[in-house]
C-alpha cells in the first residue's frame, strides 16, 4: 500500500471536473477572456535554464493577437488601453493550450 496520495487527478477527473485543454493551434479564446494555460519558455534566462521547454500552467488573458499574465489590473488596462506592459509575456513563452476557467465555488445549496 502506497504511503502517497496522487494529488494530480487522473485526465477523465480532470476533464469532467474542468472541461478540456484547447491547443492554441485549434483556436484561441475571446479576447480578454481569463483563461487557465498551459505554456513553455524557449529561452529562460540562464539561471532558470532548468524550466526550458517545460510545460507549466497559471492563467492568463489573450488581447490583440498576444498573451497577457493575468491579474484584475491587467484585465482593466487591457479593456481600456490594449496594453498592460508589466503583464506581457515574453516572446519566449509559447502558450500551447488554455481551457476555460472552472465555475466559482457557491458552497452547498439547500
Amino acid at each position: 500500500m502506497s504511503r502517497y496520495i496522487d494529488a494530480q487527478p487522473d485526465a477523465d477527473v480532470q476533464e469532467e471536473r474542468y472541461g478540456k485543454w484547447i491547443p492554441c493551434s485549434e483556436r484561441l479564446p475571446e479576447d480578454l477572456e481569463p483563461v487557465n494555460i498551459t505554456w513553455v519558455n524557449h529561452k529562460p534566462v540562464s539561471y532558470y535554464a532548468y524550466i526550458k521547454d517545460k510545460p507549466f500552467t497559471a492563467t492568463g488573458h489573450f488581447c490583440n493577437g498576444r498573451w497577457w499574465w493575468y491579474s484584475a489590473v491587467c484585465e482593466n488596462y487591457l479593456s481600456e488601453y490594449g496594453r498592460s506592459d508589466d503583464d506581457k509575456m515574453s516572446d519566449d513563452i509559447e502558450v500551447i493550450a488554455w481551457m476555460p476557467l472552472p465555475k466559482p465555488w457557491r458552497g452547498e445549496q439547500r
